[in-house]
């Protein structure tokens, strides 16, 4: 048995030293993490030796610069990886504190001495490795700003290159002579093409091939006219009695570029994949096959998108008031360019495959260049031209005033695309209109983008959004505070689409795409200012989280108010603190996880608290005080909400109990605003502390000549009879005092504290009619005057009764 249990132990053991061994062996070492630093390093050095060739084409420096990505991407990993690594460890040498100066004696033990003899080392090796991988991050950079400056002279000196104009007769001479030889290589290429149909297409695959041809002809019509007439749009034609909605006029246009564009382009693809599966393209003629189904996919999709955004022939469908004329034109000219300038590629791609001569080539350029210059300037004038009545003479259809600088960009580019192709700059003129036509796509595009971010985030979270009224009914959130969100929301999608167009507008224009994203990269996943790392997507994925945890809190607060609370039994005021106390903590956790997530630890935060301190003692203890009587009053409750209070010559209901002050209502509807602190160390006056119970007091004066026995029976009835007034306590009569004039009495009687002044009013109504008809006089107040010493007269006295001034009689002044 003991044999047993001893070979168990000696497996455990063995079992311990293997996995030891291997956790030893798997972990890794200062050094052997710098094998990025190695890798990265031998890549870097054959792409400095790559550039330094001159013959280096676009395509080739754009290879170069990708290269550099996964490099700069991994060196980034490792400072990422090891600068905490390297700050731990520099925080356990701090933490042993300075070596012992042996001059003076100092001495320490010798474990203390050897963890930092180990941790000064490892503290080395890893700031070694920080400062090779930055060093090469350095060279990454300097490399990736050679590329681009390499690029940005290789684009400028393509496009600025200059040519034989096409005014000269020299030119179209040499056309005239290469003509013939061009004519004949594109004939052979056509019978080429011929014999291999004829010889690799079967009869089922012709017959598969115009089978669909012919039911694309067939549906394309009917899905045109089921656009037309589909349950968002109306017939061809304007009607100006349906005013659909912003958002359908959105989705009427998305719809129609998905419909008239986007299947017609499927179709023509489908086409060009099956010529290629049935091997019927000989080698030359696959790109002149390609360069039409794409033409004419471009010239669909450029016709469904301009057309979803203007809407020619539906006025109402329009996204934004233009007239018919302009809509129309404007379209036309859309269409028109796409179509010159589809049809200049597939010529380029046909003298491509037939080796067309050079000036052959440098004529089709330029003249295509100046038809779509030409066609351009025309749709500018039939959009914009200015129509006078011959009858009274104004001015009809007049541009609005919105339309002055595309007008102005228009004419400018037509006139440049026309200068450059006529003087010999033709690739600058094949840019220019390569750049219309990516600018014109942009527009589109966004002008759709933004009316659907308008309608849902801007409208659709707003307070009169489905939405927002779905946030409004789980937050509780006031309208003020979600319309405010949906503009936020709106402005921050709207910069995203500026920024994103911003950098598909200039990449063509010779800047590094990959350069300016990765600067916007750097700047939204952080830089550094000072030695400060700042990160903007550190920033905004904090005040989202902070943003979502309000948003939570709130919806437990509204869950709290709607659903249990009022299940609870509980007062108004209870339920208030509660409410309100879980919304502090609420704050308080979101806040955490938003500090937590900008990188601001415990540690961090205590460090700027007691900064803050000093400016919180002299400048900030009121709002401190407040804040704290406010928790006081919450967890108290001296005061609640509802509860009507008197406060120095104040009076009303509290309505809210913030974190500063609380909001009383007088009775008068006015907002009173006190500081909290005043709530706990001044002296404030609660009707309804305790209970809501509330004591009237009515005084009587009544003739001497009355039975005190009588008034008191009257007085009593008169209150017992009234419904809001308790009949425990019950009502009490006093007889107080015998008066100058008359007997005092007082009625006390007790009812709820929101009908002691309506109670009171009713009972001073039924006691002035009883006492009436009881015929139980009130008397008039009386002063007893006596006046001694009165020349000419003796001593005499007089009594004098104070009485209301007796109404003058009809008819006299």
């Amino acid at each position: 048995m003991l044999s047993r249990w001893m070979a168990r132990f000696g497996a455990l053991l063995l079992f311990v030293s293997v996995c030891g061994a291997a956790a030893v062996a798997q972990a890794p070492t200062p050094r052997e993490g710098r094998a990025p630093i190695e890798t990265g390093r031998l890549e870097l050095t054959q792409i400095e030796a790559a550039l330094q060739r001159d013959s280096l084409d676009d395509k080739r420096l754009a290879d170069l610069r990708a290269r550099l990505d996964p490099i700069a991407q991994a060196i980034e990993e490792l400072i990422q990886r090891e600068q905490p690594r390297a700050d731990e460890i520099k925080a356990r040498i701090e933490r042993l504190g300075p070596a012992p100066d042996a001059s003076k004696g100092q001495t320490e033990s010798a474990d203390v001495a050897k963890d930092r003899a180990e941790q000064q080392k490892l503290w080395q090796e890893s700031d070694e490795t920080l400062r090779l991988a930055r060093a090469l991050a350095l060279r990454i950079e300097q490399q990736r700003d050679a590329i681009s400056e390499r690029r940005r002279a290789n684009f400028a000196r393509a496009i600025l290159a200059q040519g034989p104009s096409i005014l000269s007769p020299l030119l179209w001479l040499d056309v005239s002579q290469a003509v013939p030889q061009d004519f004949a290589a594109f004939t052979f290429l056509m019978r080429q093409w011929a014999e291999t149909i004829f010889a690799n297409l079967d009869w089922y695959e012709l017959l598969l091939l115009v089978g669909l041809a012919l039911g694309a002809l067939a549906g394309l019509p009917k899905a045109r006219l089921w656009i037309q007439t589909g349950s968002f749009a109306i017939e061809d034609g304007p009607d100006e009695t349906l005013e659909p909605r912003r958002f359908d006029r959105a989705l009427a246009g998305l719809r129609r570029v998905l419909l008239s564009a986007v299947a017609p382009a499927a179709l023509l693809y489908l086409l060009l994949w099956m010529f290629r599966s049935f091997g019927i393209l000989p080698g030359r003629a696959d790109p002149v096959l390609e360069s039409i189904t794409n033409g004419i996919a471009f010239v669909l999709g450029m016709s469904g998108l301009a057309a979803g955004v203007l809407s020619p022939f539906r006025a109402n469908w329009r996204l934004f008031d233009v007239s018919d004329r302009v809509a129309v034109s404007l379209w036309r000219t859309v269409r028109d360019i796409a179509a010159i300038v589809a049809f200049g590629k597939m010529t380029e791609a046909l003298q491509s495959a037939i080796v067309a001569s050079l000036p052959l080539t440098i004529v089709t350029k330029g003249v295509f260049a100046l038809i779509v210059a030409g066609r351009l300037v025309q749709g500018l004038r039939a959009a914009f031209r200015t129509e006078i009545d011959e009858k009274t003479g104004e001015v009809q259809d007049r541009a609005s005033s919105h339309w002055i600088l595309p007008r102005i960009a228009g004419w400018s580019v037509a006139t440049a695309v026309g200068v450059a192709a006529l003087f010999g700059y033709v690739a600058l003129a094949g840019f220019l209109v390569e750049q219309v036509i990516w600018l014109l796509i942009l527009v589109l595009i966004a002008t759709l983008l933004l009316v659907f971010i308008d309608e849902l985030v801007g409208a659709g979270l707003s307070s009169r959004g489905k939405l927002g009224r779905r946030v409004r009914e789980a937050t509780g959130l006031a309208a003020g505070s979600l319309d405010q969100m949906s503009v936020l929301g709106t402005g921050l999608a709207r910069l995203v689409l500026y920024v994103s167009l911003a950098m598909l507008a200039l990449a063509p224009w010779g800047v590094d795409s990959s350069t300016l994203f990765g600067n916007l990269r750097a700047a939204f996943f952080g830089f550094q200012v000072g030695g400060v790392t700042i990160s903007l997507s550190t920033i905004a994925l904090a005040l989202m989280l902070f943003l979502i945890g309000i948003l939570v809190t709130k919806a437990i607060q509204n869950w709290l108010d709607t659903h249990y609370l009022p299940h609870t039994g509980l007062d108004i005021g209870l339920r208030n603190s509660i409410r309100t106390i879980f919304g502090y903590v609420g704050f308080i956790i979101a806040a955490s996880l938003a500090l937590g997530q900008a990188g601001f630890s415990l540690d961090k935060i205590t460090i700027v608290a007691g900064a803050l301190s000093l400016g919180i003692g002299f400048g900030l203890q009121s709002i401190v005080g407040n804040f704290v009587s406010g928790l006081i009053l919450l967890w108290e409750r001296p005061i609640r909400v509802g509860d009507w209070i008197v406060v120095g010559d104040e009076q009303g209901t509290v309505k809210r109990i913030n974190v500063r002050a609380t909001e009383i209502q007088t009775f008068d509807r006015a907002s009173l605003i006190i500081p909290n602190s005043e709530f706990i160390s001044g002296r404030v006056k609660n009707w309804m502390h305790a209970d809501r119970t509330g004591r009237i007091i009515i005084p009587i004066n009544v003739d001497y000549q009355s039975d005190p026995d009588e008034v008191q029976r009257l007085l009593r009835d008169a209150a017992l009879a009234h419904r809001e007034v308790m009949s425990e306590p019950a009502p009490v009569v006093i007889f107080k005092n015998l008066g100058e004039s008359g007997l005092d009495f007082e009625l006390r009687c007790f009812c709820d504290v929101d009908s002691m002044a309506t109670t009171r009013s009713e009972l001073l109504f039924d006691i002035f009619r009883r006492l009436r008809d009881a015929k139980i006089e009130v008397p008039y107040p009386t002063r007893r005057l006596e006046i001694t010493n009165m020349p000419g007269a003796g001593a005499g006295s007089f009594i004098a009764t104070e009485r209301p001034p007796e109404p003058a009689a009809k008819g006299t002044t």
